[in-house]
């Protein structure tokens, strides 16, 4: 009776060039005994139905698609010695860890020490490997795109947003202060004019002359606060204890140019400083602010509400809702109670409808939070909301799964991948963007991806169809958003249709995968180039701009990263392929 541990002879023969030569080497000594079966037995630990050549194997086409696996229980397993393309992979024949999960799993992990995910599939490219495309490759793209959007926003929109309407509600309240004959009016409108000339100043750099002296030396004092970054005692605010000005020292890439460290500065700010509604003469300051928003326009002739709008619009589909009530929440509400006066505005039977705990001008985003007091009309979904729906659907497990993602073992690989997604949003949400520093390219003239026709090689997608369906609503959803508030521009449409156009054949993939019908060539050509393709496209999103990843310098310029290996069947034989997946640092990644 022949007994052969595999691993031991997988080991000692180092120049193996197929799977198919490990068969005939071990049917060729006797099969009285299955050597195969013993060992995935064993390493399964418990019965099997082996369905392996038991017949010397002179060619590959002599496998046919019932020896490619065991069945154990409920599971298919499928068999490593029928992978045809094993010759590719004799680093891992001395690997008992990996080649264990590869029997028993299917699939296994090692980790490396490549900065970027792509890398991994520039180098299979080079070495005629074929392609396992993840999530993770084209999530992680995504969450580039996403922080190239908001920081081209921020620097091109938001900053020049917030700067006019700070200056035009500036003007308005120092105009109700010159009009008023009421005292407690005329202390309110210089509160505000003062409350804005600050973000006005720290975007700008220029100052703004106050109606009253002392809201003069009191606007130079917070600015001279904010500048120091200590402990002081506000000198706007009522509150009687210290405030930290340490929150307003930027991070990520806000600390890149001047420019976006005075936006961090005005941002928070605006964040920070909110009005308190359990303070009756807070409440009013509030509402005095919002009934000058109405019909207020900016210095470039802009209704300040459609700026408003578009601001909070954009902010509240990138962000999430806010936590609590803006100020144009508050003049929707005048508007909609035909409120005109300052009288009307102030009295008490329209104070009782402001019921509202705080009121701010751009408060902290809580995507958790869909109860705020004033819902905006057709709110709709958020980018937060896209993003937690494809992590949720990235769970399910198809009747018509592959093998592979139909074992229990290839749960973890699905929830390590959801983990560093979800890690990753909420660092996105809760520092609103500590990423590289990207700001906007020359638009793309030349269609992207233009490869030249060569032989044709094989790979495979993830088959996570609702992720794949789920990214690309998201895309055409945010393309949707920042159309609608005229916050695009040819590069931003460019980077959009590509991206469009990566997640579309990753779906298209996937469902061909799951139907059990061959990939067209477009996708596998797509798959074998994809590492360069997503290298091109990043670099097209980052300033200044490079040609090699190891010029890049910024946060994100690595992630923690392993290799992922998985055996899938194409074309009736069973190959072994590879890809990445982020390792267990991107899960744990802090904010």
């Amino acid at each position: 009776m022949l007994t052969i541990d595999v691993l031991y002879v997988m080991k000692s023969m180092r120049h193996i060039f197929s799977a198919g030569i490990i068969i005939y080497f071990l049917t060729a000594c006797g099969n009285q005994q299955n050597p195969v079966a013993d060992y995935m037995q064993s390493a399964l630990g418990e019965p099997i139905e082996a369905v392996i050549p038991s017949h010397p194997v002179d060619s590959m086409n002599e496998i046919s698609v019932q020896d490619n696996y065991f069945r154990t229980g409920d599971e298919l397993t499928a068999n490593i010695l029928n992978i045809v393309n094993m010759f590719q992979f004799t680093e891992l024949i001395c690997c008992q860890e990996v080649m264990d999960d590869l029997a028993v799993d299917n699939y296994a992990l090692l980790s490396d020490s490549l900065p970027q995910l792509f890398q991994v599939y520039q180098r299979n490219t080079s070495l005629q490997i074929p392609n396992f495309v993840t999530v993770d490759l084209i999530a992680q793209l995504s969450h580039v795109y996403e922080s190239y959007l908001i920081q081209t926003i921020e620097k091109n929109h938001f900053s020049p947003m917030l700067a006019e309407l700070c200056l035009a509600i500036y003007h308005a309240s120092v105009d109700q202060f010159n009009k008023s004959d009421r005292t407690d009016v005329k202390n309110m409108a210089v509160y505000n004019a003062a409350f804005y000339a600050i973000p006005y100043t720290l975007l700008t750099g220029l100052p703004l002359k106050m109606p009253v002296s002392d809201y003069q030396t009191v606007v130079d004092q917070e600015l001279a606060y904010i500048a120091q970054q200590e402990l002081r005692r506000p000198a706007l605010s009522e509150r009687k204890t210290e405030f930290d000005y340490s929150v307003f020292k930027p991070y990520g890439h806000y600390t890149l140019t001047a420019e976006m460290r005075r936006y961090f500065r005005a941002w928070k700010w605006l964040q920070l400083a909110p009005y308190c509604c359990d303070n009756k003469t807070q409440r009013q300051q509030a509402i005095l602010c919002a009934l000058a928003l109405q019909n207020l326009k900016t210095q470039t002739g802009d209704s300040a509400m459609d700026l408003y709008s578009r601001l909070t619009g954009a902010m509240e589909w990138f962000f999430g809702a806010p936590a609590y009530t803006t100020l144009h929440n508050l003049a929707i509400l005048l508007k909609k109670e035909r409120i005109t006066t300052v009288a009307a505005a102030l009295d008490a039977k329209f104070l009782t409808k402001v019921n509202a705990a705080t009121i701010a001008f751009l408060p902290q985003a809580d995507y958790r939070n869909e109860n705020f007091l004033f819902q905006l009309e057709n709110q709709g979904v958020s980018s937060c909301h896209k993003r937690l729906e494809s992590l949720s659907v990235l769970q399910e497990t198809y009747e018509n799964s592959p093998f592979f993602a139909k074992k229990q073992a290839w749960n973890r690989k699905k929830t390590e991948t959801s983990s560093a997604l979800h890690a990753k949003m909420k660092h996105n949400m809760l520092l609103y963007g500590v990423v590289p520093d990207y700001s906007e390219p020359k638009a793309i003239t030349a269609p992207a991806d233009s490869l030249p026709l060569e032989p044709l090689r094989l790979g495979y997608v993830e088959p996570a169809l609702s992720f794949w369906t789920k990214l690309r609503e998201w895309v055409e959803l945010t393309d949707k958003t920042l159309k609608n508030y005229l916050l695009t521009n040819d590069t931003v449409n460019a980077f959009s249709d590509r991206l469009h156009r990566y997640v579309g054949l990753m779906e298209d993939a996937a469902f061909r995968e799951l139907d059990n019908e061959r990939l067209s060539d477009e996708i596998y050509r797509f798959i074998e180039h994809i590492g360069d393709s997503i290298q091109q496209f990043t670099l097209t999103m980052i300033e200044p701009v490079v040609d090699r990843w190891e010029w890049v310098d910024g946060p994100d310029k690595s992630v923690d990263m392993n290799h992922i290996y998985v055996i899938v069947e194409i074309d009736g034989y069973l190959y072994l392929t590879k890809g990445s997946v982020f390792g267990k640092q991107e899960c744990l990644m802090s904010p």
